[in-house]
């Protein structure tokens, strides 16, 4: 968890909102943010933890691999920038 939430602090500190879902199983919280048309999430596994990562999936593309928070930050606020969708 506490990987989970300095990626969550991480994400808030420039500016893009991001909420930490746990408690369930995987599949199930993808769903879940799917249904909430949630445009980008990024899972966090044991993996990911282990190699200081993430794995995004976006609603329009599914899933784009594991690239590291910085990478993921400036993607996303390359997007919000040109507002055009999570490649």
């Amino acid at each position: 968890m506490g990987y989970c939430k300095e990626v969550t602090a991480r994400l808030k500190a420039q500016g893009i909102r991001a909420e930490l879902c746990h408690g369930e199983r995987l599949p199930k919280l993808i769903r879940n943010a799917e249904k909430q048309k949630v445009p980008v999430m990024a899972v966090v596994g044991p993996k990911e933890v282990q190699t200081q990562s993430v794995t995004v999936r976006s609603r329009s593309g599914g899933e784009h691999g594991t690239m590291s928070v910085d990478d993921f930050i400036e993607k996303i606020q390359l997007a919000v920038e040109n507002r055009t969708p999570f490649l």
